[in-house]
């Protein structure tokens, strides 16, 4: 399985993105945004994702990816900075509920296997691995939805 990850600087645009149903990345250069158009065509539809708060250094918000990402489209009315290529998300939660990447790396699967110490490199988490989904197993997901869903 496909896991997709994407960090946020803080818990408002979380929040933001969770209401508004909606989830898209920082806009950057010309260079770096038409890398990221490339790698987004590999999220479809039905994809699995996962919000990560550099703020807290923690995990929150799992979600199904319901729209492929715009890649003509620019949003400025639901975070304080604009952001590109959203995408419609269906939230199995809200970040009311957090793992810690260290309670993470001690629990999931996907982190104790990972060959990589650090939590960003093993979840594609950084800049330059937005849209590049990190390989799960049933049951990591069944471990992060566990942990990080709420019936809303």
């Amino acid at each position: 399985m496909e896991l997709f990850c994407f960090a946020s600087k803080n818990l408002t645009n979380i929040w933001a993105g969770i209401g508004a149903r909606m989830w898209a990345v920082a806009e950057t250069s010309p260079s770096d945004m038409k890398a990221r158009i490339t790698k987004s065509k590999r999220m479809k539809v039905g994809s699995l994702g996962l919000l990560y708060c550099n703020e807290t250094h923690s995990f929150t918000t799992p979600f199904l990816v319901y729209s492929e990402p715009d890649p003509d489209r620019v949003i400025g009315d639901i975070w304080s900075e604009k952001w590109r290529l959203p995408f419609r998300i269906l939230p199995l939660g809200n970040p009311s509920r957090q793992v810690h990447m260290d309670d993470a790396k001690k629990r999931w699967p996907v982190l104790l296997k990972s060959s990589s110490s650090s939590v960003s490199a093993a979840m594609n988490i950084t800049g330059t691995t937005v849209f590049v989904p990190a390989d799960i197993s049933s049951d990591d997901w069944a471990m992060v939805v566990n942990d990080l869903a709420i019936a809303l």
